[in-house]
């Protein structure tokens, strides 16, 4: 008598079930993998470019600080030594006044040069995280009531809403910029 030996040919239906359920896995694996780095990438991305945009304005605006001859908004007495303003106005020499304002309607810090303004950062809400009042942009300490001893520059920057993604969550924190300043006139007496 012959023996037949049967051979099989192909998987079995549970046999392809059980390769595809695995291999279903490891790509949702490796799709939330990719998400969630992509995520990590835009928030690293945003937070950053709001950090050098942020740190560069900072900076411009303590060297225009250092280098300004006059200051405003003057204390209202002479008695007052700290004024603060969301504005600042700057006597560049030869009468040239520069102001900085912050404008809460746009979330705007303005540049203004006489008649002409214009954005110079947006995004500037002043609310601290975990506060429901707006800071102050500005800090001020005259010295005689009049000579402008110090300024303080407090920024509250939130990142570009224009750059978020349909899918992200947009909780990104607020960034605190702060630096300070003296007039090179005020540093030398």
């Amino acid at each position: 008598m012959k023996q037949t030996v049967l051979q099989r040919r192909a998987f079995s239906v549970p046999e392809l079930l059980i390769a595809l359920l695995i291999s279903a896995m490891l790509l949702l694996a490796t799709m939330m993998a990719l998400s969630a780095s992509f995520h990590a990438f835009q928030t690293t991305t945003r937070t950053v470019s709001t950090s050098v945009s942020g740190r560069i304005i900072i900076e411009r605006l303590q060297s225009m600080v250092r280098s300004g001859v006059d200051f405003g908004p003057l204390p209202a007495s002479p008695l007052d030594s700290v004024v603060s303003s969301n504005s600042i106005d700057i006597n560049m020499g030869d009468n040239h006044w520069i102001s900085l304002r912050w404008d809460e309607p746009t979330n705007a810090l303005m540049w203004e040069d006489g008649p002409d303004s214009w954005p110079l950062l947006e995004g500037v809400t002043q609310l601290p995280p975990g506060s429901s009042s707006a800071v102050a942009p500005f800090t001020l300490e005259f010295k005689d009531g009049r000579w402008l001893n110090r300024a303080f520059i407090d920024l509250v920057v939130e990142h570009d809403q224009a750059q978020d993604l349909q899918m992200e969550d947009g909780d990104m924190a607020p960034l605190r910029l702060i630096g300070s300043a003296m007039p090179r006139l005020a540093a030398w007496e």
